[in-house]
């Protein structure tokens, strides 16, 4: 039979943590149903930024205009980032505030960031972006049932051989950079000068070490914005057949909820049993003998939670009934995640 007893607010916690959770997908997997992983290629227009998305689509999941989504990425990203590879700033003016609006006094030039550009931690991050006519870039865009709260930093790998068999191992440097790990036959990067070697790889191959692009944890993106890898979005847009050579791994941080319920039995509470079998006499309210006696005690099978409108929620089943001391305080402690 049931008893009843309201909760008190020290009775209940709620603790949140995060989860970490792997993820592995190739070929025609990343665009099923429950996935929806999608690579894009973005377009610099060479003429006319008027093109129609028929003329121009790209991706496989949610069809989009090359164009958009090339200047959409450099925006959001890479806005600080078109004539320096370490950030383009400018100069903002200081305010001395005065007694009166007379009074007020600007001084100085301070340089400062245009944009956001989601920065990956406080350490100074290089980026490029191809900027010239016609120039591409590759897009590839974990939805956000995927990648929870963010992408967990120093897992996002890609693995992709190209329509001519040469293939690439990238991973990231849990600063948001994305880098060659291995190759496998001669893979040219883009671009010259200092986008074309060093940090960005040589004209001639890329050597392990090399930076391919950036990966926004928090948003789920990842752009190749140099190297071979910049035609990855459109060859796989033109066939799906080509997805049978990209490969992407990566783990996702998920925020749950840790619900505690602490159920607490005072010694004088529930030592008696509620089922009316146990009941005698001609108005049923006298126990038999037998459920009077000390050696007779209740014993818990399972709890039940219920909302303010007496709606179960939850149900704990006790691997074992647990017998209600007469003597001292039980408590029952009830643990689920959402």
């Amino acid at each position: 039979m049931s008893a009843f007893k309201q909760f008190t607010t020290k009775d209940v916690a709620i603790t949140p943590f995060d989860a970490i959770k792997g993820f592995s997908f190739s070929g025609n997997e990343i665009t099923g149903s429950t996935v929806g992983i999608e690579v894009y290629q973005g377009i610099k227009p060479t003429s006319s930024v008027f093109i129609s998305q028929s003329e121009q689509p790209t991706g496989l999941v949610f069809i989009q205009n090359t164009t958009g989504i090339y200047s959409s990425i450099k925006q959001l990203y890479y806005s600080n980032y078109l004539t320096s590879s370490l950030g383009d700033t400018v100069p903002t003016r200081s305010i001395i505030a005065g007694a009166t609006p007379e009074d007020l006094r600007y001084v100085g030039a301070i340089e400062a960031p245009r944009y956001e550009n989601y920065l990956q931690s406080t350490l100074t991050q290089s980026r490029y972006f191809p900027t010239g006519s016609g120039d591409k870039i590759s897009v590839v865009s974990v939805p956000a049932k995927l990648f929870g709260e963010n992408i967990v930093p120093y897992t996002f790998e890609v693995e992709y051989t190209n329509s001519l068999g040469l293939a690439a191992k990238v991973i990231d440097d849990g600063e948001g950079n994305l880098k060659v790990l291995s190759t496998s036959g001669s893979i040219a990067a883009y671009g010259a000068g200092a986008y074309g070697a060093g940090s960005y790889g040589s004209l001639t191959g890329l050597n392990s070490g090399s930076i391919v692009g950036q990966v926004f944890y928090s948003h789920g993106i990842a752009t190749f914005t140099t190297s071979s890898l910049i035609t990855m979005g459109g060859e796989v847009s033109e066939s799906v057949a080509n997805l049978a050579n990209f490969t992407v791994n990566f783990s996702s941080s998920f925020r749950l909820y840790e619900h505690q319920y602490k159920c607490g039995i005072r010694n004088n509470e529930f030592d008696f049993s509620l089922n009316p079998t146990l009941l005698s006499g001609s108005a049923d309210d006298v126990y038999y003998d037998f459920a009077t006696g000390s050696e007779f005690n209740p014993y818990v099978t399972t709890i039940g939670l219920y909302d303010e409108n007496n709606q179960l929620l939850v149900v704990g089943k006790l691997s074992f009934p647990v017998p209600i001391s007469r003597y001292v305080d039980t408590t029952l402690i009830v643990n689920f995640d959402t």
